[in-house]
Formats: structure tokens, sequence, C-alpha cells
């Protein structure tokens, strides 16, 4: 006696059961990602200006040894924020990528002087490709020389994962948000805020 019709019924249940929970997931993907738009969003507009040891400027492009728009608002806002007085030294951060022949970290350092920064207070940190090795190397340089808090200068999408990375490193951090030098429409917002979510959510899952 066969029991076919048994066996095709244990595989449509299956089969719902597999479709319901690859949609569940799907669903809550989806509800991380927004909840995450939010907080990227909410942090991006909150500044937590105060005295630290160092402004702390995230590494963005240099193009043939000149920072890109980018890297330059940034740049920018820590020669505002020095010379307000909120720190005593500015850390500027970021490798090299295939291709470059100058490091981030050296651009932005050549930059700050040209501005008429004095050359001592700027700590380069020539290392990391990404925001949290960026982060590692930069707890290795200014430790030694006292740094226990920073302000980071950074695109305000990026400050909400820059300072939970930070914090995971130990660093007591603050955001700097960039104040935006020019409109870039709402659908590249989109953009970055859902790139930002992702990569928020991919460090949390990979590392905690």
């Amino acid at each position: 006696m066969h029991n076919w019709p048994m066996q095709s019924i244990n595989w449509r249940v299956a089969i719902r059961r597999i479709l319901r929970g690859i949609i569940a997931s799907l669903l809550l993907t989806g509800v991380t990602l927004l909840v995450l738009g939010y907080l990227i969003n909410k942090q991006a507009t909150r500044p937590e200006l105060r005295s630290v040891d160092a402004l702390l400027v995230m590494g963005a492009a240099q193009w043939d040894g000149n920072p890109s728009p980018v890297l330059q608002a940034r740049l920018d806002e820590a020669v505002r924020l020095y010379r307000l007085g909120y720190a005593r030294r500015i850390i500027v951060s970021g490798g090299t990528y295939p291709g470059d022949t100058r490091s981030e970290a050296s651009v932005s350092y050549e930059y700050l002087v040209q501005q008429n920064i004095d050359p001592l207070v700027i700590v380069a940190v020539a290392e990391g490709n990404d925001t949290y090795s960026t982060l590692v190397a930069v707890r290795s340089a200014a430790q030694p020389l006292g740094v226990q808090t920073y302000l980071i200068v950074t695109d305000p999408p990026h400050l909400l994962r820059a300072l939970k990375m930070a914090h995971d490193l130990g660093l007591a951090s603050y955001a700097a948000p960039v104040r935006a030098n020019r409109p870039i429409g709402r659908v590249a917002e989109l953009k970055t805020l859902w790139r930002e979510a992702w990569g928020y959510l991919g460090y949390i899952l990979l590392n905690e």
C-alpha cells in the first residue's frame, strides 16, 4: 500500500513553513532597517559638542593628493571646532587604497597646515581602510599621548555607526556632525541611510 498522498501533504506543509519563515525573516529585516534608519537620522541631527582632548576626523577619499569634497568638508569642520576651542589636538585618519600614492591622513595633515593649523597639534594616523580598523589604529596612536575623549567629525549619517564602534573600543566619543555644504537630494539621502543601516546591522551581527 503506497503512502504517496501523505508524503505530498508533508512536502506541502514543509514548503509552506519554509516560505513563512522566509517572509517572516524579510519582514523582520525590513523593520530592523527602518528602525536603524530612524536612529541614524536621529543621531545625525544631534550634535554633542563639548570640550574634549581631540577632534577625530574620519578619513574619506583623496584625489591625487587633494582632499575630496567630502574629506574637505570634514576637515573644514574640524578647523572651525578647533578655532572655537573644543580641543587642543586634531587627529586625522585614513590609510591608502590600491592605486593611491598618498594616504588620506597625510593629505588631511597637509590641508590643515595650509589652513594655518600648527603642525604640532595634528596627529596623522595613516592606517585603516574602514571605520573599525581606523578607530583601532587611532586608539593605539592616541592613548600614549593621553587622549581620552574625542569629538568624531564625520558626515551625519556615519555618526551612529562610528560612535558605536568607538564606544565598543573604549573610546569616549561624542558626535560632531559635518554641516551640509551642498544639497544631495532626497534619493541620495535615502541611499546613504540604507547603506549605513546595512553597515550598522552587519557590524552588530558579526561583532556581538
